[in-house]
C-alpha cells in the first residue's frame, strides 16, 4: 500500500513538472539567440580600454559596419556620454539603427544597450553586454554577449543564418577595437570603408 502511494505521489509530481513545462513553452513565442565572444588579450590596461568603449557614441571611430554614430540625450548614467545613439551602419539589410544604454558602470567597467528602432519587424529585442576584464596592469580583454529574440516562424526560418552572422560579425569588431586600443590607429577594414565613403562624399 505504502509503495502505491509512492508511486502515485511520484507520478502526480511528473505530471505537474511536465504541465509547468508545456506551459512555459506555450508562454514564450519567440526564438532566442544568445551568443558570447571575448576578444584576444588587448595590451592596454582595462582603465584605458574602458575610456574608449564608455564613449557610447564614439563607435563609428573604430568599427568597420559602422559608418557613423550620433548621441543624443542627456546621459542617464553618471560617466556617460549620452543615452541613446543612431548609428548609420555598414551591414546588409540596414541603413540606420537606434540604441539606448541600458546598463553603465564605471566600477565594473561595462556597458549593456538594446536596439529601440531600425530592425526587421520579426526581431522583437536585440541587445548586447560587454565586460571588460583585467588580466595584468597592462592587459585586458573585452566579451561581448549579444542577445537577439525573434517571433517564433520567422525565427525559425532566419534563425540559423542570423546566428552565423554575427559570430562572424562580432570576432571582427573585437579586433578591429583591439588594434584601435592599442595603436591608436583604425583596421585596414575601416581604412578602405573611409576611403569609399570619402568618395561617395558621405559624412
Amino acid at each position: 500500500m505504502k509503495n502505491n502511494r509512492l508511486s502515485i505521489l511520484t507520478l502526480i509530481g511528473a505530471l505537474f513538472l511536465f504541465n509547468l513545462t508545456v506551459m512555459a513553452q506555450k508562454k514564450k513565442k519567440y526564438k532566442e539567440i544568445n551568443i558570447i565572444k571575448a576578444s584576444d588579450t588587448i595590451n592596454v590596461s582595462a582603465d584605458s580600454l574602458w575610456n574608449i568603449v564608455k564613449k557610447f557614441d564614439n563607435v563609428g571611430v573604430y568599427f568597420s559596419g559602422i559608418d557613423h554614430a550620433v548621441g543624443k540625450g542627456e546621459p542617464e548614467f553618471e560617466g556617460a556620454t549620452c543615452s541613446e545613439r543612431t548609428c548609420y551602419v555598414n551591414l546588409k539589410g540596414y541603413s540606420e539603427i537606434h540604441e539606448k544604454l541600458t546598463l553603465f558602470d564605471e566600477e565594473k567597467r561595462e556597458l549593456a544597450y538594446e536596439l529601440t528602432s531600425g530592425a526587421p519587424s520579426f526581431m522583437i529585442f536585440a541587445g548586447n553586454h560587454w565586460t571588460i576584464k583585467e588580466i595584468s596592469p597592462n592587459q585586458c580583454t573585452l566579451k561581448m554577449h549579444a542577445s537577439i529574440r525573434m517571433k517564433r516562424f520567422m525565427g525559425f526560418l532566419f534563425g540559423g543564418k542570423l546566428k552565423r552572422t554575427i559570430e562572424k560579425q562580432l570576432p571582427e569588431a573585437l579586433q578591429e577595437l583591439k588594434v584601435y586600443a592599442e595603436t591608436g590607429d583604425v583596421s585596414q577594414a575601416k581604412k578602405e570603408r573611409m576611403v569609399k565613403l570619402k568618395k561617395k562624399n558621405i559624412f
